[in-house]
């Protein structure tokens, strides 16, 4: 309840403030059971941008940092959202993602760890959440945000099909092999920017 009334405020303000447009809309509201998005990071107001756009609730997994101050993690954690350690191997926020997407959730990863304005680097891929999605058995929903977050600035949300991406890899999987995937995540990501133009 306390996440429908504050998405809710936060689409009037949305809609008030800039100009959104979102692109294959379908691709979100089809989702069934658990599932990731991951999407570029260009500003705060990405996960604003994601969840007013969604019509079911998106469990965010965000920096470490914004949950030291106790009224914003208050506020975070009763949105569904749980810190990660951006600088090494967070355990507790692995086990938070599976958790959301074993009880058929949906969880929304900024995959680069970081907001990124230079554009595409698969150096920034991460193997963390190619190893969630294949322990967890979901396909991924690639998005990708742009626009100037300015008064009446005009945001487009555009969203990538839900993607199976460990379809054919049979086998061990090992670090190498989540890194790699993640480089296609990312590849996926920006492509859809591509599409957009």
């Amino acid at each position: 309840m306390f996440y429908k009334i504050v998405v809710g405020i936060l689409r009037i303000l949305v809609f008030l403030i800039f100009d959104l447009k979102v692109h294959n809309k379908e691709n979100l509201d089809n989702i069934e059971g658990g599932a990731i998005i991951c999407g570029n990071h260009i500003s705060l107001i990405d996960p604003v941008i994601l969840a007013v756009s969604c019509k079911r609730q998106v469990h965010f997994m965000g920096k470490k940092e914004l949950f030291e101050n106790k009224l914003f993690s208050f506020i975070f954690r009763n949105l569904g959202a749980f810190p990660v350690d951006r600088q090494g191997v967070s355990l507790s926020s692995v086990k938070n993602a599976l958790k959301v997407l074993n009880n058929g959730g949906i969880l929304g990863i900024y995959p680069e760890g970081t907001r990124v304005k230079t554009g595409f680097n698969e150096d920034n891929a991460k193997p963390g959440i190619a190893l969630i999605a294949n322990k967890a058995k979901v396909k991924i929903i690639p998005v990708y945000v742009k626009g100037p977050y300015k008064f009446r600035g005009k945001i487009e949300l555009f969203i990538g099909e839900e993607k199976d991406y460990f379809e054919n890899i049979s086998g061990k999987i090992n670090t190498e092999t989540y890194t790699e995937i993640g480089k296609e995540i990312l590849k996926d990501i920006y492509s859809l920017n591509r599409e957009g133009k």
